[in-house]
């Protein structure tokens, strides 16, 4: 994930940048003979006019460099941040707990490298499956129905659940779910989960 590029001061500096050719060009049509005036009126001119333009190249001048200066920090900023969602982004994925993230019907958004090995599949072929998939047939009726529950409430602790695996027999798991409010597409919510292998009873 990374920040959006803020244009916002790449747009005024533009802006700056065309009021100073417009400066320019009114000195420079302004300076030019034109035809059936005297010289000498355009002397009389000269200094105003050259005041005037020299105030405002300053003015302009100076206001570019506040807006690039601005713009520096806020690429600094925005680096920063970008790091430090990185750094996150990374720690969830090289996670040893399986771990993986759903909207609040269950269907996989990101799943970390430890789930994917779990499931014995390729993460990319996790994201948009339904988790309910990936649970033995007897248990997904009572998956759903407590699926519910969870989303009404903040999460659930030590979830009994019973997965298939290709190529393996079903394994039992016990999840933690944390609901997160506010996230997803439509803003409903995105469910955290992670799982822990139960070893079978001796």
């Amino acid at each position: 994930m990374t920040v959006p590029r803020d244009t916002t001061s790449m747009e005024t500096i533009g802006a700056i940048a065309r009021a100073r050719y417009v400066v320019l060009k009114r000195a420079d049509e302004l300076l030019r003979d034109e035809p059936g005036i005297p010289f000498v009126e355009h002397a009389d001119t000269l200094p105003n006019v050259s005041a005037l333009l020299m105030t405002s190249l300053e003015e302009l001048k100076v206001a570019e460099e506040e807006l690039r200066l601005q713009n520096s920090m806020l690429e600094a900023q925005r680096a920063a941040v970008n790091a430090r969602v990185q750094h996150y982004r990374d720690l969830f994925m090289y996670s040893p707990a399986a771990a993986f993230i759903t909207d609040v019907y269950a269907t996989i958004q990101e799943a970390n490298v430890a789930a994917a090995e779990l499931f014995r599949r390729e993460a990319r072929h996790l994201e948009r499956k339904p988790f309910a998939t990936m649970l033995a047939p007897e248990f997904r009726d009572e998956f759903r129905r407590q699926l519910a529950r969870v989303r009404a409430g903040d999460g659930v602790r030590d979830w009994r659940l019973v997965i298939r695996r290709v190529g393996d027999v079903p394994l039992e798991v016990s999840a933690t779910v944390q609901l997160v409010p506010g996230l997803g597409a439509t803003g409903s919510g995105l469910l955290y989960w992670m799982l822990k292998v139960l070893e079978p009873a001796a």
